[in-house]
């Protein structure tokens, strides 16, 4: 790329950066449960780990480094309340028991508000995405009440920033050529003030009968405790 993440840190936007002792939850991002729920976690899209490093790599390139605690992502829902946890880990073992893994490919760039982001080609996502609102309405924050799939890859930085990237990723010398690969089950990961540890992963069936996909252990590779993140669901 044209540009290197660290020459963003000096263009937040006037926002500012937050910090893991900051950072308070907005209005929009708190479960409807009645209860103040010590424990959030977020769902996102498990991916094959090609396309998944080529994805972190483009954001790794953009986002300002002193805000970017965690790798790309495509999030489903950013705050499932902990007391519903039982009901949410039910519902999500019996959708990937039922669904078969899936392709996923990037898009166009857009601007965001502070930054930028990449469409996401992943057609079966709005449909898991459907199936789970249905069973969790009553408890959704605002937020989750609708999806869009894209990752982040450049936020909290100045407009004029934000179009030089924009322009980079585009066309570039290095521009980014785009990305596909397959989705293979779901993440599920516990928020804790701007970071995500993982919880879960809920691989899909494969497509012949009593096998199962075969994820990567994330005990094992310092890299998949912020697959599938974003830097606080704030900045989503």
């Amino acid at each position: 790329m044209s540009q290197s993440s660290g020459s963003h840190s000096s263009h937040l936007s006037r926002e500012g950066a937050y910090t893991a002792e900051e950072y308070v939850r907005r209005p929009d991002h708190i479960p409807q449960t009645g209860q103040d729920e010590s424990e959030k976690y977020i769902l996102a899209l498990h991916t094959d780990p090609t396309h998944h490093q080529a994805v972190t790599a483009l954001r790794n390139q953009h986002f300002p480094p002193n805000i970017n605690k965690l790798s790309a992502h495509v999030a489903l829902f950013r705050a499932l309340p902990g007391s519903q946890l039982p009901v949410i880990q039910s519902a999500i073992q019996h959708l990937v028991h039922h669904h078969d893994p899936f392709p996923i490919s990037t898009g166009e760039p857009f601007l965001m508000a502070h930054g930028v982001g990449l469409h996401v080609h992943v057609e079966p996502a709005p449909h898991i995405f459907r199936t789970l609102k249905e069973q969790w309405n009553g408890f959704l924050s605002k937020q989750d009440q609708s999806f869009r799939a894209h990752y982040t890859i450049q936020n909290k930085v100045q407009s004029s920033v934000a179009q030089e990237s924009l322009v980079a990723i585009r066309s570039g010398p290095d521009r980014f050529e785009g990305s596909t690969g397959i989705v293979t089950g779901l993440s599920l990961y516990l928020y804790d003030r701007g970071y995500w540890t993982l919880k879960h992963t809920y691989p899909f069936r494969a497509q012949k009968e009593g096998e199962r996909v075969p994820v990567a252990d994330p005990s094992n590779d310092d890299e998949w405790p912020s697959l599938g993140a974003a830097s606080a669901p704030e900045y989503k």
